[in-house]
């Protein structure tokens, strides 16, 4: 249950993080003061699967229906190999953070099927606001 939240919050770190990469002198917090979100987890079935491979290196990610919208939920370690058809557990995470004078708001949605967690460890995430099937069409 805690390995999930780790790896989400450490990829989400290591985005937020990676300008600070290309310059090892940057003092600044990996993640902005005033940066604030939430996240629900839900099921919706998968319309289609994109995949590519390269040298050894692979993406995958799936289309899915989400409050009537066709979204995009990436599977960045690359854990699962869903067909169309299945359903998969994922994440839609919101964040707000300052950015000069606005606010970003940003929305991002990941896998949550991580090898050896369960899908009824999901449902107890702390701040889960629902694991319930996606709208149907």
């Amino acid at each position: 249950m805690k390995k999930s939240i780790f790896i989400a919050a450490a990829m989400v770190a290591l985005m937020l993080n990676l300008p600070a990469a290309e310059n090892s002198q940057q003092k600044e917090p990996a993640i902005p003061a005033g940066m604030t979100g939430g996240y629900e987890t839900v099921q919706g079935k998968v319309l289609k699967v994109y995949s590519a491979k390269d040298n050894g290196a692979q993406f995958r990610a799936y289309a899915v229906k989400w409050k009537d919208q066709e979204i995009i939920v990436s599977d960045t370690l690359c854990t699962s190999n869903k067909k169309e058809g299945d359903t998969i557990t994922f994440m839609a995470q919101r964040m707000e953070m300052p950015h000069g004078e606005q606010k970003l708001k940003l929305l991002h949605f990941m896998i949550m099927e991580f090898p050896g967690l369960s899908g009824h460890d999901i449902e107890k995430l702390p701040g889960a606001e629902s694991t319930k099937p996606a709208p149907k069409e």
